[in-house]
């Protein structure tokens, strides 16, 4: 039976708890820490993810600290459980008050910079130092993917160590001469990727996966991430999203999380079957959503080509179809599709020679064919590739018999 264990400081890591303990204790010897506080039975406390040291630690020595609040208040469950289903997280939970594995093995344990550490924020030191009379581990601060303190909007310092190491001693904060801050400018995204973790962390743990429907889907459709085909149900393009994510955040974050980004991949996440934290947060920041606003009531939608149609059909111009699919940026027949789609009344001019077009020709090209084609049609000058390979087709086939004195008429002139 422990004679005395520190009171846990707001926020404060449970691992950085039993630090605390270690050095109050005067052992010298980590084992022996241990031995006192799990008895013969080693057990593993400086996951990420916790596993039994909580109810091992309380229930042996029988300590006046609720479980269900450490849990909640002084490891990063919270936030690796977010987007589990509300039945997945009680099941968890309940495991975890009896002393049981919660079996969570797929934790990202390597923050921006591809190395495993402890991490703390200076000022945050200097701050717990003149409050506490002693510097602690804080929770948001391990968040692997977090780039700044939350409170100070600085950059965190790292204490290099493997994760896997960490149940084989304690490693106060105190024992740690803190660095210099980093002084260097934010990138533009890591305060709101900040804030976003942040609060991941910080939402009621009941907080997650909405029933029926992704607001995160419907913002990537609004920001324009969609399919450019007209389809019922809008897709998300996995290529634009690889290139905005690239763009925003660099190589270093792509290759890290979405080097494989595809179609399937995103179908998942807007389904919410994906579990780990890291893609929402990125997609969402992305996005320009909140997280409040990522697990909120359903938001509207309208296709942003349905918004241009109908700011064409305001102007009052009568563009031929042609000319206005050019300028939607889809094709002529998508038009069609667009305006069927929506129950739009058609207000532009029918090519005269459209309603003759009634037959087809089906080509089977190889990739580089086609790839040839799409160059040839935009170096023409012709975004629409059918119409380009159309003109072609007919021009040839008009020389062709004129060559050889056939006929060209019939509607082909």
């Amino acid at each position: 039976m422990l004679t005395f264990f520190p009171a846990p400081y707001p926020n404060e890591w449970w691992y950085s708890v039993l630090c605390r303990y270690h050095v109050r204790s005067g052992y010298r010897n980590y084992a022996t820490t241990s031995h006192e506080l799990y008895g013969k039975k080693p057990i593993t406390h400086g996951r990420l993810f916790p596993g039994s040291s909580i109810h091992a630690v309380v229930s042996q020595h029988r300590l006046t600290l609720d479980e269900t609040q450490l849990f909640t208040e002084h490891t990063l469950a919270p936030y690796y459980m977010r987007f589990f289903s509300a039945k997945k997280k009680q099941d968890i939970i309940d495991k975890l008050l009896q002393g049981k594995a919660a079996g969570i093995t797929c934790i990202d344990l390597y923050g921006l910079d591809g190395k495993q550490g402890l991490r703390y924020c200076t000022k945050c030191y200097d701050q717990d130092m003149e409050h506490y009379g002693e510097p602690y581990w804080h929770r948001e601060h391990q968040i692997p993917l977090m780039p700044l303190c939350p409170e100070h909007n600085v950059p965190l310092m790292k204490y290099e160590i493997p994760f896997s190491r960490l149940s084989e001693q304690y490693i106060p904060l105190s024992a740690i001469t803190p660095e210099p801050a980093k002084d260097e400018p934010a990138e533009k995204w890591e305060p709101a990727l900040t804030q976003m973790l942040t609060q991941l962390l910080m939402m009621p743990v009941s907080t997650g996966p909405t029933a029926g429907y992704n607001n995160l889907y419907i913002r990537l459709l609004e920001k324009e991430f969609g399919n450019d085909k007209v389809q019922d149900k809008p897709s998300l393009d996995s290529d634009k999203i690889k290139r905005a994510v690239r763009a925003l955040y660099g190589e270093a974050i792509f290759q890290q999380y979405f080097p494989r980004l595809s179609s399937a991949i995103l179908a998942r996440i807007c389904s919410w079957s994906l579990s780990s934290p890291e893609r929402y947060a990125l997609l969402a920041v992305l996005a320009d959503m909140p997280a409040k606003e990522l697990f909120g009531p359903p938001l509207s939608y309208q296709d942003p080509l349905l918004t241009q149609l109908i700011e064409y059909r305001k102007n009052g111009i009568v563009y031929q179809k042609e000319k206005l699919a050019h300028k939607i940026g889809v094709s002529p027949s998508q038009l069609d599709s667009l305006a069927r789609k929506y129950d739009v009344t058609p207000f532009w001019k029918q090519c005269s020679r459209e309603s003759k077009r009634q037959d087809c020709i089906r080509i089977m090209l190889t990739h580089e064919e086609k790839e040839l084609v799409h160059k040839a049609a935009k170096a023409s000058g012709d975004g629409q590739v059918a119409v380009f390979a159309r003109t072609m087709l007919l021009e040839q086939a008009k020389v062709l018999l004129d060559n050889r004195g056939g006929d060209t008429k019939d509607g082909y002139e």
